[in-house]
């Protein structure tokens, strides 16, 4: 049972993982930079390279993103469940309470509306997302093999965990289009799995604050749905210790979106000592 915070909840600004305002921030930096060198080009009748037409067109992805989001919203919900106080009443009250504690509003029309929630098959893949639906408009889907783990195996603690990480990518802006922005340019200096990754410790943090008791709930990951249940905790984090200032693992968590099962989970771990506030290992 999750204890309500009596406290203030921490600001967006607090929230955020260390690594992720530099990135993005930087990202915005150099794109600017490129953009004006490119139209200094252009003035002086250069040719410009395929890369700065790229950053350049990096430019209009907010506008194309418009379209595409309501592209996949319908083509998500489309073929899922919406989920409501009549339809998986149980895990939709989890969500919404979610929701209100994190200053989500109940009126649908508001632009801090609670973001629908949406069940689609997960056909083996174990996966959850947010979304934009429109410019103000968001959405969470969970896909069917996420919510077993509740309704099949009794685990309601970890769908909280994860729930509230998906809010916390809402609540943080992680979804605004003109974060694509910089997709380009981070995207040339090997960077953009980096701004994604710092954003997903970001969206950790937010859980390790609103659901502190289900954190461990995020092993059934990277041992599914069946076996989940039947991991030893403590053997798992001793493995994780071996490979601590390994190079390779390193290696692979800097080309890493998320990061790996190693670094995250330590992370959380941590969370569960040292409260929520823990900034995941970039490498």
């Amino acid at each position: 049972m999750n204890t309500p915070h009596t406290t203030q909840a921490p600001t967006v600004k607090q929230f955020r993982h260390k690594a992720e305002m530099p990135l993005l921030i930087l990202g915005y930096v150099l794109t600017a930079l490129v953009t004006v060198g490119c139209l200094i080009v252009i003035a002086n009748g250069g040719e410009l390279k395929d890369w700065s037409t790229g950053i350049l067109m990096g430019l209009l992805s907010p506008v194309a993103g418009i379209f595409f989001v309501r592209f996949m919203y319908y083509k998500k919900v489309s073929n899922g469940i919406e989920m409501s106080k009549k339809q998986f009443p149980k895990l939709y009250e989890m969500y919404r309470e979610l929701a209100l504690q994190m200053s989500f509003d109940e009126d649908p029309n508001s632009k801090n509306a609670i973001p629908p929630l949406y069940l689609v098959n997960g056909n083996g893949v174990m996966n959850a997302f947010a979304s934009k639906c429109a410019l103000y408009e968001k959405y969470v889907v969970l896909h069917s093999d996420i919510v077993d783990i509740a309704y099949v195996h009794g685990n309601f603690g970890a769908l909280r965990f994860i729930l509230a990480h998906e809010l916390g990518h809402v609540k943080c802006g992680h979804i605004n289009l003109r974060r694509l922005i910089c997709a380009p340019i981070m995207t040339v200096l090997f960077l953009n799995k980096s701004l994604t990754r710092a954003q997903e410790y970001t969206a950790d943090r937010v859980a390790c604050y609103y659901a502190p008791d289900d954190v461990m709930g995020m092993l059934y990951l990277f041992a599914g749905k069946n076996l989940g249940k039947h991991i030893n905790i403590d053997e798992y984090f001793k493995n994780i210790e071996k490979y601590e200032n390994n190079l390779w693992l390193k290696i692979v968590n800097f080309r890493s979106d998320h990061a790996v099962g190693y670094r995250r989970m330590r992370a959380l771990k941590d969370s569960q000592t040292k409260s929520w506030d823990v900034h995941g290992k970039m490498l």
